[in-house]
Formats: structure tokens, sequence, C-alpha cells
């Protein structure tokens, strides 16, 4: 089963998943998102007129539960917007701590483990 896991998947489960508790935060500290436009206009001198920072500019503009709500959609966008995410970087999310990205990246491992053998069980028919 193993083999058959797609390591790409596995990371953008761990994306998810982090920033479902980065969501968590901004509801207990909305102050996370002024410190993430501070991040962000560092990647806006860094990658001028790159998609992405347009993308960002636009969702870190949105209120608090607009921007919760994005920033936990499975919608292709934020699976690719989530690999720049200003918030990663930011002091006070705890994302710094090798030893928690580690545990997010094997919690996100068995997920997509079980999503996997929930698929291989189901009849050709079902899927």
């Amino acid at each position: 089963m193993h083999n058959s896991i797609n390591q790409e998947t596995v990371n953008d489960a761990a994306k998810l998943m982090m920033h479902r508790l980065i969501s968590q935060k901004i509801d207990r500290d909305p102050s996370l998102v002024d410190r993430a436009r501070l991040r962000h206009a560092q990647a806006e001198q860094r990658y001028p007129g790159r998609p992405f920072v347009q993308e960002w500019d636009d969702l870190l503009k949105l209120p608090a539960e607009k921007l919760r709500a994005r920033l936990v959609s499975r919608d292709s966008d934020m699976v690719r917007l989530r690999l720049s995410s200003p918030f990663l970087l930011v002091s006070g999310v705890g994302f710094t701590d090798y030893d928690f990205r580690l545990r997010i990246r094997r919690a996100a491992r068995r997920v997509v483990e079980r999503r996997f053998a929930c698929a291989e069980r189901l009849p050709d028919s079902v899927i």
C-alpha cells in the first residue's frame, strides 16, 4: 500500500491540516491575519508580478470568516495557494517546530492511506 501513496497528496493533506489549525487560531487571535499581511508584503517585494502574490493579497483583504473558510477549502486554487501561504512563517503559529511538522506529516499520511484503502474497497460501479 505505501508504494501507491502519492507524496504530493500527502503534502497537500498536511498543508490542509496546518491551515485548519491556522483557521482556528485566527478565530481566537484575529491579529494573526495582520502578521500574515506583513509576511505577504515581503513576498510581494520578492516575487513582484507573480499571480499567487495578487491572489494572496485578495485573500488577506477578506473578512476573517470568509478568509477562514477559504483557508480550509479543498478547491484546486486553494490547494495551489497553500504552497505559498504567508501564514506558515508567521510567529505564533507554531509550524517552525520540526517535531510538530513531522507529527502533522505522519497524520496526513495516515489520512491519505485510509482514504486510499477505502477507495480500493469500493466496487468499480461506485467509482
